[in-house]
């Protein structure tokens, strides 16, 4: 009887360790694995955080009742901000809330190319956010919000980022969806998207740009960037990798096909440029022996910093890939194209002041073409006062300051005036050269 009641004790004790160690295995677990959830942003727990996280940093004064949005100034320009995701993500037991949002102009015209979001992350309880930005500007042609989102574990620890893809599709107008990876770093939110490529041109406009991290193969502290790319029938026609460059705090190239975009499908004339052949029929003129002489069709040389700070500015490096085929290129254009420079008059002497145009439809979007103006700092360096898609600029009779109004055309009916704000130029309004330009009716 005696055994029987210690058989029964000790099987009583291995059932409590067994509960024991499954109830300590259940609490390691939920601290240990990252779980996340997209929430509905009109459900009513998520309006409630939705509200009070916008209140907050936009201000409820701000609040645009009949467009639901938060407005607020960036640019010289109005945009509304709107919730455009927002997920709870639980990391080592904590739950944590990762919301975006979007702004619109709400006046824009395909001459706009900066987009706007703003992004928080922030506890579940309600305390000040781990890190936040109000106001982050990306490169967007038209000024179009970011369409879908997506939110992406980039490490084992549970750190996020927002991907989303600038531009829109053909039907919208364009034709380019860039990749941009929006990440917190200490307490701020920044662009890590760094060599990610997207679809660019009327050929790829239908492929499906696939990317997600891979936490299957490394050790890495943070995860390799896997993007596949799928064509309408979803079969894969080519895929690349990106490793985090922790240094740069960017997503690098991880192999030598990153760049070369050779198994995408190409336009028929000038995805990434054209070559540049001579106006003649006899054979090519030899290319220019350097970025200067490209630019200058007159002899001008900039000095080697003020050159330096004009192509750095736009991103672009001069090629010689042969004697037909040269030009500027950029991470993202790997086709030549051309870019050609002059100096506003008055300024011959000192190149305080020289306008910069070209480019293609990979450059400028439906536009390919686009024009920027470089003004010297009190710093002594030139820097673009003004850069965006557009066919033509004309110097109006109307100044401020001693600085001409600037209108640019070539995007639809619809000029944009650019004035001088006593720093810098900066939009001013939008005319319709026809109805319905401009987004009229």
């Amino acid at each position: 009887m005696e055994n029987k009641k210690k058989f029964a004790l000790l099987a009583g004790a291995a059932v409590l360790l067994i509960a024991a160690g499954f109830g300590g295995w259940r609490y390691w677990k939920s601290h240990q694995a990252v779980q996340v959830e997209r929430l509905a942003l009109d459900g009513e727990s998520s309006q409630k955080t939705i509200a009070g996280i916008m209140n907050r940093e936009y201000g409820n004064k701000h609040y645009n009742r009949e467009e639901d949005c938060w407005n607020i100034e960036h640019g010289n320009r109005t945009y509304c901000m709107k919730p455009l995701s927002l997920d709870r993500v639980r990391v080592d037991g904590e739950d944590r809330f990762y919301l975006l949002a979007g702004g619109y102009l709400w006046e824009s015209s395909h001459a706009d190319s900066d987009g706007l979001v703003g992004a928080f992350v922030f506890k579940a309880d309600g305390s000040e956010p781990i890190a936040s930005v109000r106001a982050l500007a990306y490169d967007s042609v038209g000024g179009a919000m970011p369409g879908n989102v997506k939110l992406l574990q980039l490490t084992r620890s549970g750190q996020m980022g927002w991907l989303i893809q600038g531009g829109g599709d053909l039907n919208g107008g364009y034709s380019y969806r860039e990749p941009h990876l929006f990440m917190p770093k200490d307490g701020k939110i920044i662009d890590a998207a760094g060599d990610l490529i997207g679809a660019q041109g009327q050929a790829q406009v239908a492929l499906d740009f696939d990317y997600h991290a891979d936490a299957s193969k490394t050790d890495a502290e943070y995860y390799p960037m896997l993007l596949t790319v799928r064509d309408e029938a979803k079969k894969e026609v080519a895929s690349y990798r990106f490793q985090f460059d922790r240094s740069k705090w960017k997503y690098v190239c991880g192999d030598k096909t990153c760049g070369e975009r050779g198994s995408l499908p190409q336009d028929d004339e000038d995805a990434n440029g054209e070559p540049m052949d001579s106006d003649d029929g006899d054979a090519p003129a030899d290319p220019p022996a350097n970025a200067n002489a490209a630019l200058f069709s007159d002899g001008t040389e900039l000095s080697a910093a003020d050159l330096k700070d004009v192509l750095a500015a736009v991103k672009a490096t001069f090629v010689v890939k042969d004697s037909q085929t040269w030009g500027f290129v950029t991470a993202e254009c790997v086709k030549p194209f051309p870019l050609s420079a002059e100096v506003v008059k008055g300024n011959e002497d000192n190149h305080n002041m020289l306008w910069l145009e070209g480019g293609n439809s990979c450059t400028s979007g439906n536009t390919e073409h686009s024009i920027w103006l470089f003004i010297r700092g009190e710093d002594g360096h030139l820097r673009a006062n003004l850069g965006l898609p557009a066919k033509q600029a004309t110097v109006t009779n109307d100044a401020n300051e001693g600085y001409n109004d600037i209108r640019l055309s070539g995007n639809g009916f619809c000029e944009a005036v650019w004035r001088w704000d006593g720093k810098q130029y900066a939009h001013l309004k939008n005319i319709a050269t026809q109805p319905g330009g401009c987004g009229g009716e």
